[in-house]
């Protein structure tokens, strides 16, 4: 009880400081990612006031079924004023799972309609953008280039031969706008 009494008590001081310098950064935004319409959060934490770094999710699609990527976050900005514009990258795992069917063809050619789970394995992103500041808030808009990998089982069998599908890697340009608090 002391100490929530204590934490109560230091949290003014804690709101002055956050707000002379601020150190902590939250992004929501919309976003045109390979056509289709999604959002995103972020929350950054921001180094030598140069570089924001934090965790992020997103809600998405892609080829028409639900993909969440989770990510890390790095934005390195030079501030001018009140405008940042900076430049972005994105590393993470993307949350995919879809089931596919397709003819495939074992090694001694005999083929087969075979059903499997393509997921989700990893992405990357860079980009730029550029951030209009207010005194409460901010507005922003980037673009991002990003790359995808999706994976298939190991081994996939057809009449007792296995049959393995490389992983297939795709990449989509991503169009954001958003507002930083």
């Amino acid at each position: 009880m002391k100490k929530l009494l204590f934490l109560l008590l230091m949290m003014p001081a804690f709101s002055i400081a956050q707000q002379t310098d601020k150190l902590l950064y939250g992004y929501a935004y919309g976003m045109i990612h390979d056509g289709a319409f999604g959002g995103g959060l972020a929350g950054n934490v921001e180094l030598w006031n140069l570089v924001n770094i934090g965790p992020a999710v997103e809600l998405t699609s892609f080829d028409g079924h639900t993909m969440i990527p989770v990510f890390l976050d790095l934005k390195i900005k030079y501030r001018l004023e009140n405008w940042s514009p900076y430049v972005a990258g994105q590393f993470g795992y993307n949350n995919y799972n879809v089931k596919q069917i397709q003819n495939l063809t074992a090694p001694s050619g005999i083929q087969q309609m075979t059903t499997f789970n393509e997921t989700g394995k990893y992405f990357w992103g860079v980009g730029a953008g550029i951030i209009r500041h207010f005194k409460q808030f901010g507005v922003y808009a980037s673009y991002l280039y990003r790359g995808y990998t999706y994976k298939y089982p190991p081994d996939i069998k057809i009449n007792d031969e296995i049959v393995n599908i490389s992983d297939k890697m795709v990449s989509t340009n991503v169009f954001i706008l958003g507002v930083t608090f």
